[in-house]
């Protein structure tokens, strides 16, 4: 075993073990994925090696880590049924549209690379939408939907890994080539962070730029 998996698999335990102390739980291979951004991050920002980065990540900055995510991760209320949860986002019907449309996109993404976790995620993601804009009233004068403010944080998480993985190399959907690679990255992180956007809105009306 490489120095880097066993430092890995190490702070890997320690994530997960410090995250369930705060109520959180992750799998295994979210928190590799999570530990390896946070560490190619600090590599890139102070302009060392990643083994230099690992040397300084210390006991104390995991236990940081660990409460930014749960703070970040706490908005998307883990756990609790999104059919259920109240619906306060006015979300208009053409970004509905667009976000059914990104979410069967990504999808592609985790079947072609054969990503089962992220498969079964973005089914429940699209399920769910799907299950919620079929029960709720439709607004005919300012034509949005109702939706949960958890359930937008959770796909627009859901695209920006998505994003990752596509600016990383993974195997691009069928019938897009090469050329489309960074158009196709941008317009995931674009659908991201108008849905962090519209969840975001605290008056209550709905951003007049779609996701």
């Amino acid at each position: 075993m490489s120095p880097n998996s066993t430092w890995l698999d190490t702070r890997t335990t320690q994530l997960r073990g410090t995250l369930l102390g705060l109520g959180l739980t992750i799998t295994d291979s979210q928190a590799r994925v999570l530990l390896n951004d946070k560490l190619d991050d600090y590599a890139r920002l102070m302009h060392v090696t990643r083994r230099t980065a690992q040397r300084h990540f210390t006991d104390e900055q995991l236990a940081i880590f660990a409460n930014s995510l749960a703070a970040a991760i706490s908005d998307e209320a883990p756990g609790e049924p999104m059919t259920e949860f109240e619906r306060t986002i006015p979300m208009p019907t053409n970004a509905l549209g667009l976000t059914i449309a990104a979410l069967a996109e990504a999808l592609k993404v985790a079947h072609g690379n054969l990503e089962e976790h992220s498969l079964t995620d973005g089914l429940s993601h699209l399920s769910t939408l799907g299950m919620i804009a079929a029960d709720a009233r439709t607004n005919t004068r300012t034509g949005t939907v109702p939706m949960p403010r958890p359930l937008l944080l959770r796909i627009a998480r859901f695209l920006d890994n998505t994003a990752k993985m596509v600016s990383e190399g993974a195997n691009l959907p069928d019938g897009l080539d090469e050329n489309a690679r960074a158009p196709f990255v941008t317009t995931l992180q674009q659908d991201a962070d108008g849905l962090r956007t519209l969840a975001n809105t605290e008056d209550g009306h709905s951003p007049s730029a779609s996701p």
